[in-house]
């Protein structure tokens, strides 16, 4: 009888365990991405400078810091020129970590441009945050 409850007991750690260490990794209980308050306006900016980037995109991954490893995107928005600036718009964003991505192309050295950075939003606050994405000529 003794012997029946040890091992009850056991078996019991094991499941619990089990149980525990199947259960997923959820630190991010509220992930960046759709369906909060925050909008995100970039603009493209070749060496801090804003003017002359034509045909500008600026690319979106969510709940990272780094740029995707396999190049895909969550989201993407076509830069309109605003005062001379490519700018594009991304709403609806929840507090979290993104990875912004540019692209396009400088008149002034008749060259294509690309580059990103890393952003975080705080807080689910209704906020726009305005994010210079730099861009380089690259290799």
């Amino acid at each position: 009888m003794k012997v029946s409850f040890l091992k009850q007991g056991f078996l019991l750690i094991v499941l619990a365990t089990g149980a525990i260490a199947c259960r997923k990794n959820d630190d991010n209980s509220n992930p960046a991405g759709k369906g909060g308050n925050a909008t995100v306006i970039t603009t493209l900016a070749h060496h801090q400078i804003t003017k002359n980037i034509i045909n500008g995109k600026v690319y979106i991954k969510y709940n990272t810091q780094d740029a995707p490893g396999n190049g895909i995107y969550d989201d993407s928005a076509i830069c309109n020129i605003v005062n001379t600036v490519p700018t594009a718009s991304f709403d609806s964003l929840k507090a979290g970590n993104y990875y912004l991505y540019g692209t396009g192309y400088d008149t002034s050295i008749a060259r294509a441009v690309n580059g990103g950075i890393s952003y975080s939003i705080p807080d689910n606050s209704t906020t726009t945050y305005t994010i210079q994405v730099p861009v380089t000529e690259g290799d």
